[in-house]
């Protein structure tokens, strides 16, 4: 029995990377860029960081702020149709699983076609998505590493499991800077989410000697650095 890893092709971490995956998204030659996001990020002014940098590259980019905390149909719809009107080369997802997710279903429609329910199940897409950066504000589901989007269907009142090779993003972007002075009971249960995935890919059916390395090297460090975290945000 084979076991495969689909993870991005460059992963970017620590303080300040944010400015690398900048400079990555101009040198692989994209012009205009649709951030996913949700509309508490844009208030704060979080995304207006993101732009300004992408400004300075040259990168136009358009913003989808509307990601609900669990993505529907609806705004996979709404985010590709302003995808398609300003005419984007990439989509970049900003926040933690919901953009992520809203994003991975975007993309995939924008190359595939169809309707997002269509690709429900697993490596159901013929396509690559459209190229996705994935940048983390928060560091629970690991959205941005994986070939896992979860869809909520209004009509139906489920949420659709999308397994899929394709959604896996191109990059991902873990930069602290962007966490820091979250409110403490995000970072807690943004953190109890990460240790929750740790000890199940721990112990499931489906574990190798390579996820139960970094199963348990998660575990370590979110018991050693979590309650420092939510005590002190800035940290």
């Amino acid at each position: 029995m084979s076991n495969a890893f689909y993870i991005p092709s460059l992963n970017l971490m620590g303080a300040g990377c944010l400015n690398d995956a900048v400079g990555s998204i101009k040198s692989q030659g994209f012009s205009k860029a649709l951030i996913v996001t949700d509309r508490v990020l844009n208030e704060l002014g979080a995304v207006a960081k993101l732009t300004t940098l992408l400004d300075k590259e040259g990168v136009e980019a358009v913003v989808f702020d509307e990601t609900k905390p669990n993505p529907t149909i609806g705004n996979v719809d709404d985010g590709l149709a302003l995808l398609k009107a300003n005419q984007c080369d990439c989509v970049i997802s900003f926040g933690g699983g919901s953009p992520h997710d809203c994003a991975k279903g975007i993309a995939l429609l924008a190359t595939n076609g169809g309707e997002i329910k269509d690709y429900e199940g697993v490596d159901v897409s013929a396509k690559p998505q459209l190229p996705l950066i994935a940048i983390n504000t928060t560091a629970g589901t690991a959205s941005e590493m994986t070939r896992f989007c979860i869809i909520t269907d209004e009509v139906r009142h489920i949420k659709m499991a999308i397994v899929d090779k394709n959604v896996t993003p191109i990059i991902s972007v873990n930069d602290p800077e962007l966490m820091l002075e979250k409110p403490a009971s995000l970072t807690a249960a943004t953190g109890m989410d990460a240790l929750t995935h740790a000890v199940e890919a721990y112990v499931s059916v489906a574990a190798t000697p390579v996820t139960d390395a970094v199963a348990i090297k998660a575990i370590e460090m979110i018991q050693a650095n979590l309650r420092e975290a939510v005590e002190n945000g800035d940290n």
